[in-house]
């Protein structure tokens, strides 16, 4: 079971308003996101790459960026 939360279309819209881009990955098409209210760390990304311009994008919780260590 998972916990994973995905936010699309105008939820997702509505979400990127209250979020600060800190920064992009143009190899694969990621958009990192922060919530400075909260902490909460976001990715816009484009899972259906098959399709024209990815397809439909989609928000995506993270627990860690990726640059960040996740142990220490």
């Amino acid at each position: 079971m998972s916990n994973e939360v995905i936010l699309q279309g105008e939820e997702m819209y509505e979400k990127i308003k209250m979020l600060k881009q800190v920064q992009v990955d143009n190899n694969s098409w990621l958009l990192f996101y922060i919530d400075e209210a909260n902490g909460e760390k976001w990715a816009k990304e484009f899972p259906e790459s098959e399709y024209h311009g990815g397809g439909l994008p989609q928000l995506r919780m993270l627990e860690y960026f990726p640059w960040e260590q996740t142990h220490i």
